[in-house]
């Protein structure tokens, strides 16, 4: 009898039996396979994750300054955050939050402060108060980090589109105010802070960098209308504008000096503003005169709120309802007046005419300053 392996192929087939693995093996090998597919597809993500979030284009915070152009309105999210010499926690958290409005028509500006304690849903980070959103933004790897879901928290809260942002930190805000010769600001009624034990007597004061911070930040002050936050940010709207001031005889490339100073100062100064945009919204409004300058404080139309979250507790504040309609109206309408929008317990900011004159130095600040940050 011919061998097994000699028959015929149709033969050969069922004479030689087939091996079937046993039912948990197989079982085992699509497990291995479903677990190896599950690995691939993890480090697929974390590729695109690393990738987007260290990418260059995913950290900048989209520029839509041209857009505001062609809208006639133009809102530059200002960012004031502690830094390095931020005494205590809170480094990276936005100590001063303004919304600078421009209509380039009429050459109309509007400083709008917004409060820092602010308390709502941030993105989807959970409700906060809106100075964590600069802090979470980097932590989370948000689009354009921690200014990034700053502009787009603030664009909810008024309504508005943000087009453009400027931050700086208090070391970078101290050495332009320096450069400039220091600024002028009235202070419209005295405090004392109770925890810096130092205050302000009312009248003019001339400020170099240092003492400008100390009135924009005080706010432990008893007895006082002084004595919160929605003073400390009219306080800060006086500083702006002190420093809008003093420029508004420089030339655009004097201006971008200071820019640049600030630039080299801190790690922390940061724009997504081009240069020629800067030039542009210079030349059009740093000698705007005062009374198209309109000051807004949002303390009327908002309420204070307890939280009682474990880790932050304390007040906070939110539109009178929780109804923001109100809000992004006054925002919507800035530009239909001119007198400051103000309770009768807040600052005024009346006209008290010029500051007092100041001897001259015997060389002017800004020369020096030219001196060293010129290319």
């Amino acid at each position: 009898m011919a061998h097994p392996s000699r028959l015929r192929p149709e033969l050969n087939d069922t004479i030689r039996p087939s091996y079937t693995p046993p039912p948990g093996k197989k079982r085992s090998r699509v497990a291995e396979y479903v677990m190896y597919g599950f690995i691939a597809l993890l480090l697929v993500i974390a590729g695109i994750a690393a990738y987007t979030h260290y990418s260059p284009s995913w950290q900048k915070v989209p520029n839509h300054v041209a857009e505001g152009m062609k809208q006639d309105r133009i809102n530059i999210l200002l960012i004031g955050i502690g830094g390095p010499t931020h005494p205590g926690e809170g480094k990276d958290l936005a100590d001063a939050i303004m919304v600078v409005s421009l209509k380039p028509s009429t050459r109309q500006v509007a400083l709008m402060s917004i409060p820092r304690d602010f308390y709502l849903k941030i993105g989807t980070f959970g409700t906060h108060r809106l100075n964590a959103a600069h802090s979470l933004g980097y932590k989370a790897g948000y689009p354009g980090e921690g200014p990034g879901l700053l502009v787009d928290t603030v664009s909810q809260i008024i309504g508005q589109p943000i087009h453009g942002y400027m931050r700086v930190d208090f070391l970078a805000f101290e050495k332009v105010i320096d450069a400039l010769g220091g600024v002028d600001i009235y202070v419209y009624r005295p405090f004392y802070d109770f925890l810096f034990k130092d205050g302000f007597t009312a009248g003019w004061h001339h400020m170099n960098g240092q003492r400008a911070l100390r009135y924009a930040r005080y706010r432990y002050v008893r007895a006082s209308a002084e004595g919160n936050n929605f003073a400390r940010e009219l306080r800060q709207q006086q500083v702006i504008d002190a420093v809008r001031q003093k420029v508004a005889n420089l030339s655009p490339q004097q201006a971008l000096r200071l820019v640049a100073l600030a630039s080299t100062s801190s790690k922390f100064t940061a724009t997504n503003l081009t240069t020629p945009q800067m030039v542009e919204l210079y030349s059009t409004f740093h000698n705007v005169d005062r009374k198209h300058i309109r000051n807004v404080s949002l303390k009327k139309f908002t309420e204070i709120v307890m939280v009682r979250v474990p880790g932050d507790t304390g007040e906070a504040v939110r539109p009178i309802n929780n109804d923001y309609t109100r809000l992004h109206q006054v925002f919507a309408d800035v530009f239909n007046g001119s007198a400051p929008i103000v309770m009768r317990d807040e600052i005024q900011l009346t006209d008290v005419g010029a500051p007092p004159a100041a001897p001259a130095p015997k060389q002017p600040v800004m020369q020096q300053q030219a001196a060293a940050v010129a290319p």
